[in-house]
């Protein structure tokens, strides 16, 4: 009954289910591509801060770290084709180097990815101690660190701080 008294909404609903994502403007396929990649990377930063929380007082959710640590491994998968397109022109962090030096760029992705990894298998093993543990929580914060210096602007310059989050 809606759809009759109201066939502009029948018809504007079938042309946006219609629309190829690629017919989007450059500019919108742009602000998309930024805030995905940004949800992407702090997704990773919400699981860092978790695993630090956990090993910074003591808490026993071991397990905890194991499932934090396999989500960043799936998040570096995601965060190499969230960069693909390079979008610059808005409020972002990431610095031309990336699209600059792609090879490097993926590199790191892999390198936190295999820390990642390397931290869910020891935390996994229930033999293992907080320090054993807390050696690869540093590893990984170190090829986190590691992409930062190259690719992300510095906190200074983040659009962050400038009032666009």
């Amino acid at each position: 009954m809606t759809a009759m008294r109201f066939p502009f909404l029948a018809l504007a609903a079938a042309l946006v289910a219609a629309t190829p994502a690629a017919a989007q403007p450059a500019a919108s396929a742009d602000e998309g591509a930024i805030k995905y990649r940004q949800k992407v990377m702090s997704a990773v930063g919400a699981d860092m801060g978790a695993i630090g929380d956990i090993m910074k007082y003591g808490l026993s959710f071991q397990s905890a770290v194991v499932a934090h640590a396999q989500s960043i491994s799936k998040h570096a998968d995601l965060a190499a084709a969230a960069f693909e397109r390079k979008a610059l022109d808005g409020p972002t962090d990431a610095k031309p180097a990336i699209w600059e030096r792609p090879d490097e760029f993926l590199e790191g992705m892999r390198a936190m990815k295999a820390a990642a990894d390397a931290l869910a298998d020891v935390a996994a093993d229930s033999e293992s101690t907080p320090a054993n543990i807390g050696i690869k929580v540093k590893a990984l914060g170190e090829s986190c660190g590691e992409c930062h210096d190259s690719f992300r602007k510095p906190k200074e310059e983040s659009y962050k701080r400038a009032g666009g989050a």
